[in-house]
Formats: structure tokens, sequence, C-alpha cells
């Protein structure tokens, strides 16, 4: 989410109105075009609807594990509240069946005008439907400070990659699985360094994205201690160019403070990008678990 979903039972009231691209014509900015039908119902008809209208049979939110999306959403009321989100970024597999969407959004209180509107940004993996249709199958997000003054959506372009199919013969192997082999045998720098790149996007809660190789190294070389993975949902696009993980990490500072959570990754291999063929990470999410109750 879009952070806050604290949804009636569905009754397709927002996806009949627009009929989908077709799948041979379907692109990563037609995605960001179903991700703003879904915004719009949304705003129109109330989040929990929404939710349920837009979400697969099978899909998950993080709270703050992994959790059935729709059972969750079936046992809480509507929220007392507007959320609005416009798409930002998007990517489509090569195959067309799989794509990951983020962009800020925008949450009032309808209860109170007074007060101030919270914003973040959200972290969506979509999933083509056997029927045709498309759906999110993981959503998560982050909360931060206002890009501006203004309580509005802010403004940009839209930056769609739609993926370049990979020379035949290219081999497939766990990118996680690599990822968390490099973490724990070397370090939590030297797993990133050359799996970033410039389309890199990193997000934690309370900051503005972090973008591009440069920033997001920077990022990692400034954690002390050591992170450790442990992935618990893993999915691939058919042309094995796009994978998603989700799962828990764990560390703690060189101060012995612990540090837990739960994150997304999103992997790509992009003929066309900065390292054809290779396994790089696309976007990552990382939110802290919140502290016990006292």
């Amino acid at each position: 989410m879009r952070k806050f979903i604290p949804a009636l039972c569905s009754m397709a009231l927002c996806t009949a109105m627009v009929a989908p691209a077709s799948a041979a014509t379907f692109t990563a900015k037609d995605l960001a075009n179903e991700e703003a039908k879904f915004a719009a119902c949304s705003v129109k008809n109330g989040m929990r609807l929404a939710f349920l209208e837009f979400f697969a049979e099978q899909s998950w939110l993080l709270r703050p594990e992994p959790v059935d999306a729709k059972t969750w959403l079936r046992a809480r009321p509507d929220p007392a509240i507007v959320l609005d989100w416009r798409s930002q970024r998007t990517i489509l597999s090569a195959s067309g069946d799989m794509g990951f969407s983020t962009g800020p959004w925008l949450l009032r209180d309808k209860m109170d005008a007074r007060k101030p509107a919270a914003h973040g940004q959200f972290f969506s993996v979509w999933q083509k439907q056997k029927n045709g249709d498309w759906k999110v199958l993981i959503d998560h997000g982050i909360s931060h400070d206002p890009v501006s003054t203004s309580d509005a959506l802010p403004a940009a372009p839209l930056v769609a990659l739609d993926l370049t199919e990979l020379r035949p013969g290219v081999l497939a192997y766990d990118a996680e699985k690599d990822f968390v082999y490099r973490t724990n045998k070397v370090s939590t720098q030297y797993a990133y360094v050359d799996r970033v790149t410039n389309r890199t996007l990193l997000l934690r809660d309370g900051q503005f994205s972090i973008e591009g190789k440069a920033a997001a190294m920077e990022y990692v070389n400034s954690q002390e201690g050591n992170w450790s993975w442990t992935p618990k949902l893993q999915g691939a696009s058919s042309a094995n160019d796009f994978a998603y993980v989700v799962g828990n990490y764990a560390g703690k500072t060189q101060n012995g403070e612990a540090r837990n959570g739960q994150y997304v990754r999103v992997w790509v291999r992009d003929a066309s990008g900065e390292a054809p063929t290779r396994w790089t990470i696309a976007a990552e999410i990382m939110t802290a678990e919140p502290p016990p109750k006292q």
C-alpha cells in the first residue's frame, strides 16, 4: 500500500469501465494506465472496494508479514480516507505477463478536512491473469514528508521501461540466492555493488526515493553492520527477465542495535540496459519491524 490499507464485496464497478489494452499491444505505459484506473476507483468508490477489485485472488500485503490481501481486506471496514496515487515509473517483462509500478500516493482524512494530507510512495508488482486482466500481486509502500508545500500529488513525467527479449541460450539462475550468498560471504556492500544501476530505485520509510547507482551505493555504504535476507515469496515472468522476492531482513548495527523488517525486491534482466543479460535490482523497498507494544 500505499502503506495505509486498513473493501463490500467487489462488484467490478471499476474495471468494467475501461477495457484493458490487448495482449499484443500492452506496454509499460499501459500498466501505468491500469494503475490510474485503480487510483480513480479508490477516489470514487473508496479504498477498500478498489483494492478488492484490482488485487489478484492470491495476492499479498505486508502487515508487516505477508498476508493474503483479499482475506485481510474483507475482514476490515472501509477506512474514512481518500487515497489517491499516480505511477511515475513502470516496468513490463518482455513476455508481457508481469510488471512493476511505483509513484507517489496522497491520503486525506474524510472526517476532518483540516488535517494535513499524508504522503508517501507505493511499490506494486502486477501480474497478467489467465483471462487477460491485469491485477496487483504484491503491494507495499513507504511514508515520507511532503515533497512541497502543496497538498497535491507531485507531477513528474512517466518513466516506462519495456524489457527487451534476451538472446537465446542465456542461462537462468536465482538472482536472490546469489545476492544472499554474496552478503553472507563478503558483505552487504559487496552484494549491492554490481547489482545496482542508474535505473535502480531504493525506498526506505521516512525518506525520499534513492535513485541511481551513485545514490544507492552512497546509502548502502553509509549503513553500519550487515544485513541478512530470508526470502519467503518469489516469482518470475515467463521470459525470465523479471522476478520479485518478498522476505525478512535482519541484522545488527556496530553498536549491537537490532534491526529487523520486511523487504520486497524486483530484479530485471534487460538486454538493452547497462548490464545486458545480468540480473540487476530495478527496485527495492525495506520497512522496519514496528517496535513491540509495551
